[in-house]
């Protein structure tokens, strides 16, 4: 899969117009990105293979393989992402609701709620979002906290 998608990339970046300037164009770096996930996508089939190898010979010991999956990690994810959600639309902004979905996210990881993820997140989103509205001249929903950092 992560090989199709490689494909996919690069197959979009011949459809974006060539640059006009001299330099790194976006189809380039989509390019670029195509290839990382080549690459990451050939690393995962050989770890794939590996672990392939060391089931099959454990398959003689055990018989049952039992599927690992946590419910409530998935649920602390979600609710992160339905916390992002409803920051943008009620104008809380991107910084707050992201370091919702960063913290909720440490906690589906066995992190607990405190001033230390809280800290991180709010740290990260705010260079994230800094990043994207200063360098890239991207536009984020903003908040009451993004108009503080902007000012």
């Amino acid at each position: 899969m992560l090989l199709l998608l490689a494909l996919l990339i690069w197959l979009d970046a011949d459809r974006l117009p060539p640059q006009v300037t001299v330099g790194v164009g976006p189809a380039s770096v989509m390019r670029i990105m195509s290839l990382f996930v080549a690459a990451l996508s050939v690393a995962h089939g050989v770890a794939a293979w590996k672990c392939h190898l060391r089931q099959t010979e454990q398959e003689a010991a055990t018989s049952e393989i039992t599927p690992i999956s946590d419910l409530a990690g998935l649920a602390w994810i979600l609710s992160g992402l339905a916390l992002l959600g409803t920051s943008v639309y009620f104008g809380g902004g991107f910084v707050l609701g992201s370091t919702a979905l960063f913290v909720t996210t440490a906690r589906a990881f066995g992190q607990p709620i405190g001033f230390r993820s809280f800290g991180i997140g709010l740290t990260l989103t705010s260079f994230v979002f800094v990043f994207f509205a200063r360098v890239l001249s991207l536009s984020l929903p903003a908040g009451p906290l993004e108009r503080l950092l902007m000012a």
